[in-house]
């Protein structure tokens, strides 16, 4: 049997033949993009392939698999706090996908593009901008950098009318780990995807979160530019008021089906991140905090939604969201995206704190309209830097690169109000045993299901501190997992904590693993229970590459 470093040596060579020398890099400038990270995870790649187009993917996984070499392929790597491009295990080789960056089509009469794993959320809105097409970019948080057909695949969720971005996948390509290529079944002629169920076996959902096949194109539907698009604004002075402001939330989703984008609610910690960014309050003493908080004015609770309608159906979708606030917070506003800016220009020729602290706030209210809009940007990721990284001067934000410390922990919650009351009081306490900020924001999936992000935030070069918001990240995946409730998708250095041998689901997904890719070379761990490495491997025939 070859020495490992042998083998590597050799799936390098024929990578170099199939992609050229440029496109397999093991030098420090051409890997350090893959070794940064916002958490200490498993492992990280000594070298990286970058393919660019989907037959050079298949026959780089058909040379891994020869050699038995790991591959864990990443569209951007920049799903931070997630594992970024961090590895499941020692040695793999990065599939680097983000050149594979074309926008392949878009058929403006069914509202669907199709595109590759490079495509981020920005270039997405320039394509639109640019071809003057009227369709909503599925944003997330995560900002302009981020890649469409990753967070798809990991069952990324925003608050556009799209708000579940795997249901928006129509139809998709991917190589499987035996380099051969799989289509979904009613995207395989001429016509274009669009019917999301194929027919036959659903096969498509078995590319989400898993290792069973690198996708390298998405065809995914977009939604309209509405007429009228029209955030508003609820505060919630008293903490025991959150029963009600859900019950309310929940009849607002149910009154206005697919008018009212994802609805947020975010705890006074959350609303302090955003007020102080950049003065690193995490691992400020409590007391302290709450003074901070206090001087800003911050509510218990506040809500951010928005209307997505024709003109003539704003004033009564108004009426009845006017009418359920009322129920629970103590104030609310409607305001359109000029009134903001004209609000904002006011306060810029205005003395004094207060003018400058509200002018923060009409900025970040602004760059939150920007992206129920369909337009992406950062408003969110300065969070990342609230234990103190500072990012160099220059655009553009990267917590990894930066070292910011950002784990999530993102647990899906039944819709049930004294569930996520008890719930939330159980990860606050767990938060504060452990030192670590509790900042939560709740945003409406369905009527049924409500997400709880908690970002657990930390100095990512403190290595006592790092230790720390690792351990509560354990402890708040097990204090879930009692109750039933688990992540709705989880960082890799946590997969463990995920895989169950007892369920019969998990059990289900070895053996489809084990029958795809018998020595888990492809993203092993992912979402998988541990491999069992024992069955022979049969020698495939390469595939070849045009370009």
């Amino acid at each position: 049997m070859l020495s490992e470093s042998t083998r590597l040596q050799a799936a390098l060579e024929q990578w170099r033949e199939v992609l050229g020398e440029s496109q397999v890099r093991l030098d420090h400038a051409g890997i350090a993009h893959v070794q940064h990270d916002t958490m200490h995870s498993p492992a990280y790649a000594r070298a990286v392939i970058a393919p660019l187009c989907s037959e050079q993917v298949a026959a780089c996984v058909v040379i891994a698999r020869r050699h038995r070499i790991a591959l864990h392929p990443i569209s951007t790597g920049n799903n931070w706090g997630y594992g970024c491009a961090a590895t499941g295990r020692e040695h793999c080789v990065v599939m680097d996908l983000s050149g594979m960056k074309r926008i392949l089509s878009f058929d403006e009469e069914l509202s669907v593009v199709t595109l590759e794993p490079g495509v981020t959320q920005g270039a997405l809105a320039q394509y639109l901008q640019e071809h003057d097409l009227p369709y909503l970019t599925p944003v997330t948080g995560a900002g302009p950098s981020c890649s469409l057909l990753g967070n798809a695949l990991e069952r990324g969720y925003g608050i556009t009318p799209q708000t579940d971005h795997f249901q928006a996948v129509l139809a998709l390509e991917a190589v499987l780990p035996d380099g051969q290529i799989y289509r979904s079944p009613l995207s395989m002629g001429g016509a274009s995807p669009c019917f999301k169920w194929g027919v036959g076996p659903y096969l498509d959902g078995l590319f989400s979160q898993s290792g069973l096949g690198i996708v390298t194109q998405m065809s995914l539907a977009l939604v309209k530019k509405p007429q009228v698009i029209q955030p508003f604004y609820f505060w919630i002075e008293d903490p025991a008021r959150l029963g009600a402001a859900l019950e309310g939330v929940r009849r607002i989703i149910e009154q206005a089906q697919g008018q009212v984008g994802g609805i947020n609610l975010m705890n006074r910690t959350r609303l302090l991140t955003m007020a102080s960014e950049g003065q690193g309050i995490a691992g400020l003493p409590r007391e302290q905090l709450r003074q901070a908080a206090d001087s800003l004015g911050l509510p218990a609770w506040m809500g951010v939604g928005s209307i997505y309608c024709h003109a003539d159906q704003l004033p009564s979708l108004k009426r009845m969201i006017r009418r359920e606030l009322k129920g629970f917070a103590n104030r609310s506003m409607f305001r359109t995206r000029r009134q903001l800016s004209l609000a904002h220009a006011l306060l810029q020729r205005l003395p004094g704190s207060w003018s400058r602290r509200w002018q923060r706030t009409l900025e970040k209210m602004l760059q939150g309209v920007e992206l129920m809009a369909g337009r992406p940007n950062e408003v969110a990721l300065p969070l990342a830097y609230s234990a103190g990284a500072k990012p160099p001067p220059g655009p553009g934000l990267n917590p990894a690169r930066d070292h910011c410390g950002l784990i999530w922990y993102a647990p899906i919650l039944p819709f049930k109000k004294q569930l996520i009351e008890d719930f939330l009081h159980a990860i606050s306490e767990q938060c504060q045993t452990q030192d670590m900020l509790c900042p939560i924001t709740l945003t409406t999936l369905s009527t049924r299901a409500i997400d709880c992000t908690v970002p657990l935030l930390f100095a990512r070069n403190d290595a006592l501190a790092s230790a720390r918001a690792h351990d509560c990240y354990q402890q708040l995946f097990q204090l879930g997992k009692a109750q039933g409730i688990v992540p709705y998708r989880v960082p890799v250095a946590f997969m463990p904590l995920l895989a169950d041998r007892e369920q019969a689901a998990w059990q289900l997904g070895a053996r489809l693993k084990h029958a795809l890719d018998p020595h888990h070379l492809l993203s092993p761990g992912r979402y998988c229970l541990p491999a069992d490495t024992r069955a022979p491997l049969a020698n495939p025939e390469p595939v070849a590459c045009h370009e």
